[in-house]
This record gives C-alpha cells, structure tokens and sequence, in this order.
C-alpha cells in the first residue's frame, strides 16, 4: 500500500514536469509563429516587429497612446506598440522609413516618428531640451536621428541629408532588394544600387552579426545596426546567407565598401572565409562579442563590447580606421586508414588567430561540449570565463595532454623539429593569444613577428599551470621557432584535442598540415591624437 502512494506521487511528479515543459514548448511556438504571422501581415507597409517585455522607459503606443508595459516595436524605425490591434492599425497608417514605394530622391524628406525621444537629447530648431514629460511628443527622424520639438517642426527643413551617417548609409532610393530563392534565408538582400553623387566621399558599410554572441549584446547590436541604417545593410548570420548578402558587391566594382563584423572568433572566422570569395579585397573591422577577442584586441577595437554602443560614433571610426593587411592559412587535417577505412572524416578549415593542439584546446573542447549541451546556460560572458577558469583547474590536476612531445612530430618548412616536455602547441598569427596574452613578445627583438609575412610563429606550454602564470604576466612560452610552412605527424592510439579560432575538435591519428591560403584586408581604429592640455600629461 505504501509503495503505490510513493508510486502516484512519482506519477503526479513527472505529469507536472512533463506538463510544464510541453507548455513552454507550446508557448516558444506560438511566439515564434505569431511574430512571424504580424511580421508578414504589415510586410507591405516595411515594418519589421519584435516583442518588447517589461519596458523599463516611459513610452507610449503610437496606436492608442497609452503607456507601454511590454508590447512591439519596429527594429528598422523604432515605432512602438503595445498590442497587436494597435499594431495593424499603425502598420495601415504609418511607413516604415525602408518602404521603397515612398522614396524618391528628388523629394527625400525626414521620416518623422512622434514621441519616446531620449530626454537628452536637443531640438535641431531651438537647442532646448526634447523628449520627456507624458505622451507622445516632439519627433526623431529615422534616417538622421535629428530632434525637434512638434511646435519646432514647422521651422525645420523637409529635406533629409541623413547627419553623420551620410557617408555610411545606403539611401533608400538609392537600392532595391529582393527576397533569395533560398527557404532559409528570411530576410530581403540587396539586388541593386545606385551611387548618391549629391553624397561626398560615399562608402557604405556593410554590417554582419551573430545575435547570439555576447550574453544578448549581439541581439541588441543587431536592432541597434537596423534602426540606425537601411536594413539591408546589416546581415543576421541566423537568417541570413552571408555569401547572397554580399553578392552585389561584386555586381557594382564601382561602389567602394567597406564590412563590419559583430561576433565572436567563430562568426568573424566563418564571415572571412566567405569575404575572401569576393572578387576584390575589402577592408573590415571586428566588434568583440566573443570571450577571447584577440584578433579585435590587436585591430584596436577593445576587448568587449555591449549592445548599447553608439552606432554613429562606431561608424565614424570604421570611416577614418587604418587598412592593414594579415594573413589567413588553411588546416587540413587527414585522417589515417586502418583496413583502408579511415578513422574519422578529414577536415579542412581556415584560421586567422591561432590554431593548437593540447592543453589550450582541451579546455576550449570541454567548454565547446559544456555550452552546446546546455546553450542557454551558456549566455552569460561571466559564466563562460568561469567555465574556462573551471576546465583549466581541472586539467591542472588531471594533466590528460602529458607527454604530448612523445605523441606527436613536428615538421618546420619540412625540418624535423625535437620538442621538449610538453603538453601544448600553439601555431599564432597575430600577437595576442589567450584573451590577451602576448607571447611572441619576448622573442620579438630576436625573431620579429608581422601579421602579413606568411610566417606562423610557434611556441609551447607545459602545462595549464603554466598558461595561468602567462595570463598574469609571470612567465613567458617555450619558443620553438617561425615557418611558412607546418605540418603535425599524431602517433600511437591516442585522441589529439585541437582548436582553430575558438573552434575545438578531437583529432585521431593522422597528419595535420597548416599552408598559407591568402591576405585579407583589415581595419585597424585609428590612434586620435589628444589635444590640449591633456597631451602634456
């Protein structure tokens, strides 16, 4: 008797787990099809809908006018609505600033959208203060993000120069999209463009972005990039083919561009790899979303960033940033044959940073298997650090890469190379390494490092202990020499943990060759000089 009451209320308990899950299932499904039924329902009219939940500023619905608890807003001209009637009604009456119908270039006017202005911000007319109080009012324009207050606007010229981002943005009249023939690609690509001759000095920037990477920042970059150009401008790697997004770039070799891309090592890595197909070099710049961020830390762009930057200063920089160029190799990596059957499938893939094999890419593997068992676990930058900080302590006491030297060959330009004890191997390209680390820079003086010279420089670590005491500046790598060419011989029956660019795998026995493939063309932010006082201190 006592065993069926622990058995009902096993069954009760797993009913109530398995009914919640469902629920929420359910519930993620229906959000995703209802956004994608109002997004097709006001295609006509541009707008391109996302939910907004508990809305921290006061805004109000530019439908009904009342406040906003959690409703919609437009990712292309920030129109906000707080319910899905209101959302039809607005969508009949009022444009989105990307309606192609509209745009005429003899008469572009501003795109006014009414009301939820930041309070500190200036009207264009008068120099006071817009924004505030209750309700709707006062006017933003979508295109220049100019201000002016409603009894200010009948003062204002009509006619739009689109302010800071003249150079950047790609005007509405100017271009026309289509929607791909690809099912999986959702949003409209450029088809094409026409040079605004009355815009001096024009350079569009095409902007690419991974809304997964970093903790949210990226989904919020994504809307940021949306709002402050046209749409088309900016890829969303989720939605977008990267390849089809940037095919007119080829089309029009008149147009002078230059490419954004927001992502972590993966996304930057795979978002070159389709740039270098392009029939001619175009510069770009990197936006750290990632964890390490090596390659945006040598370019100058920091070494994290939020959602909430500002996009028209971001763009300034792009324009007047340096162009330098860096190397980019190709690993091929084949597997042995055993009864003429191999032990796992080669693989061949690119590398800008760095590639290794050991200790650093044990750790990158269990944090690569640790964030796609548990995805949204893994959002969070801090709890990424921390996992790295876990994996790393944890090997320092396991210590599963020892006695690597004996495992592996290595050949430099073809020359047998003699490691000593070991248990990492790292090929870099650019200086920093491991969130920061600059390796290379001991031997500087002595073996100068370039990122373009089709030189990889090679050194080893002998232990996670040992990378830990880099990181804080208390040792230095075991430098093993430079080359054009390298390749890894893997012996015995052991499994050989390797990482490309933050991309980790476990290789077999086999060989494992790194070539140069190609020079891609990079922007470095520019170094401003300081002026006044402040330049004597």
């Amino acid at each position: 008797m006592e065993m069926d009451v622990y058995d009902e209320l096993l069954a009760a308990a797993l009913f109530i787990i398995f009914s919640t899950f469902m629920l929420w299932v359910f519930r993620k499904l229906w959000a995703v099809r209802k956004r994608k039924t109002i997004n097709d329902t006001s295609s006509k009219s541009g707008h391109y809908w996302s939910p907004i939940e508990h809305e921290e500023q006061h805004n109000y619905c530019s439908g009904c006018k009342e406040h906003i608890v959690s409703g919609y807003e437009c990712d292309n001209c920030l129109l906000k609505v707080d319910n899905i009637n209101c959302l039809r009604s607005v969508s009949t009456k009022i444009h989105c600033k990307v309606n192609q119908t509209l745009c005429r270039k003899e008469t572009f006017d501003h795109h006014w959208i009414c009301g939820n202005i930041g309070a500190d911000l200036f009207c264009e007319v008068c120099e006071e203060l817009c924004g505030g109080g209750v309700g709707l009012q006062d006017f933003r324009c979508s295109w220049c993000w100019r201000v002016v207050h409603t009894k200010c606007k009948p003062k204002f010229t009509l006619h739009c120069d689109f302010g800071r981002l003249a150079r950047t943005i790609i005007p509405p009249y100017c271009v026309t999209t289509r929607k791909p023939g690809n099912r999986n690609q959702r949003m409209a690509v450029i088809d094409t463009i026409e040079v605004p001759t009355e815009i001096a000095n024009w350079r569009p920037i095409m902007v690419i972005v991974n809304p997964k990477s970093g903790s949210g920042a990226g989904k919020q970059l994504l809307r940021n990039f949306r709002a402050h150009l046209h749409p088309a401008q900016v890829c969303d790697v989720l939605k977008s083919n990267i390849a089809a997004s940037l095919r007119w770039i080829d089309d029009h070799p008149e147009v002078e561009v230059r490419i954004l891309i927001a992502g972590g090592d993966g996304t930057i890595c795979s978002a070159l790899d389709q740039i270098d197909t392009l029939s001619r070099r175009i510069p770009v710049a990197v936006l750290p979303l990632g964890t390490g961020n090596d390659l945006s830390r040598w370019l100058k762009w920091g070494k994290k960033c939020g959602g909430d930057i500002d996009v028209i200063k971001l763009m300034e920089d792009i324009q007047e940033a340096e162009v330098t160029f860096v190397d980019r190799w190709t690993i091929d990596a084949e597997s042995q044959k055993k009864l003429g059957v191999r032990l796992q499938s080669n693989k061949k893939l690119s590398m800008t940073n760095y590639v290794s094999v050991g200790v650093d890419a044990c750790v990158t593997l269990g944090m690569q298997n640790t964030r796609e068992s548990i995805p949204r676990a893994m959002s969070s930058r801090l709890l990424n650090k921390f996992l790295f900080f876990t994996f790393g302590t944890k090997d320092v006491f396991e210590r599963v890469c020892k006695g690597l030297n004996e495992r592996i060959e290595l050949y430099l330009d073809d020359v047998h190379v003699n490691l000593p004890d070991i248990e990492g191997l790292i090929f870099l390209n650019i200086p920093y390494w491991g969130a920061g680390v600059k390796p290379w820079a001991t031997y500087n003086d002595s073996h100068r490092q370039d990122c373009d010279d089709e030189t990889l420089e090679v050194f080893a670590v002998t232990s996670s202990f040992h990378i830990a005491q880099m990181q804080i500046g208390l040792a230095s790598p075991l430098c093993i020499g430079q080359a054009k060419h390298a390749k890894l011989v893997f012996k015995g029956n052991h499994s050989f943990p390797m990482q490309s660019d933050g991309e980790a795998w476990v290789n077999s026995v086999g060989t494992v060759e790194i070539s140069h493939k190609c020079k891609t063309a990079m922007l470095r932010k520019a170094e401003k000089q300081r002026s006044g006082c402040g330049m004597f201190f």
